[in-house]
């Protein structure tokens, strides 16, 4: 197989390009900055410096090209660079020159609640969009939704080694998360057996946002410390963020939508939050 997996740089595309190498694929690493990739070196792996923002730095990239995964996007926004110019305009470039190079599949990933369309937060409008641009397409395409990745929800260590964590609400929505080494698995399976069809995976338990909270706490051996934040405060304050920071005002959306809205996927994973967080303070 001829993959090219944009985004490569990020935690997922880099676990993508290393369980692609290991099957015997000869894969196209697409990143943003060389130095993405540099702990990974192998005679199947070319990398490709390039912004999918600007179309005539990725002219080309899908010549010989067979199957592309795109991961790209952004969590934490910086600069000027919105979910509309990375995750969807970005995108859509990509998938023009899938459609100029003949590829034969086109594999996205969004998070778990794309699909309840638009207009809840600025990342998950941008891959709804972009989901509708490539299923009109006309290139074969596989979309997968997936719970939220581990090493983002590893971040809340920090912060609950410092003091309380802040459930939205009450903090009884659901989610699938998955350890990123499973999903990668997944799709490189799925990329090869599914055309045109809508692949949703998550890690092996459904967790509230109270249970992701108190996880934190426990694999520290501290009790745990949950505030909660009414829904209509939240609300509020993100109406007065957003004349001042978008960043900020898009970080709150998301959260908001998370927290209101139960994003649960299939159980597919095997690897537990509470090993892999207890796993980090072992490292």
């Amino acid at each position: 197989m001829n993959l090219l997996v944009a985004g490569a740089g990020g935690v997922l595309g880099r676990e993508l390009v290393r369980q692609a190498l290991a099957r015997g694929d000869r894969v196209a690493a697409l990143v943003l900055r060389k130095g993405e990739l540099r702990v990974i070196e192998h005679p199947r792996l070319r990398i490709i410096e390039a912004d999918v923002t600007k179309p005539e730095q990725i002219a080309g990239v899908c010549k010989g090209i067979e199957q592309v995964v795109s991961c790209i996007g952004i969590t934490r926004l910086k600069s000027n660079l919105t979910h509309e110019i990375v995750d969807y305009r970005g995108n859509r470039n990509l998938l023009e020159e899938a459609q100029r190079g003949g590829v034969s599949k086109f594999g996205f990933i969004s998070p778990a609640g794309t699909e309840l369309g638009y207009g809840h937060a600025p990342l998950v409008d941008a891959k709804f969009r972009f989901e509708q641009a490539l299923q009109a397409s006309g290139v074969p395409w596989v979309l997968f939704r997936s719970g939220g990745f581990f090493p983002d929800l590893a971040e809340m260590l920090k912060l609950a080694a410092k003091g309380p964590l802040y459930a939205i609400g009450k903090g009884d929505s659901r989610s699938t998360p998955i350890h990123i080494p499973d999903l990668a698995a997944i799709m490189l399976d799925e990329m090869g057996k599914q055309t045109n069809a809508v692949v949703e995976v998550g890690g092996p338990e459904d967790l509230t946002w109270r249970e992701t909270c108190a996880i934190c706490f426990e694999v520290q051996g501290l009790p745990p410390r949950i505030q909660g934040a009414p829904v209509g405060l939240c609300k509020l304050a993100l109406g007065l963020i957003r004349p001042f920071s978008y960043r900020y005002w898009a970080m709150g959306k998301l959260l908001l939508f998370m927290s209101t809205h139960d994003v649960c996927t299939p159980r597919r994973g095997t690897v537990r939050l509470r090993d892999y967080l207890a796993g980090l303070g072992k490292a």
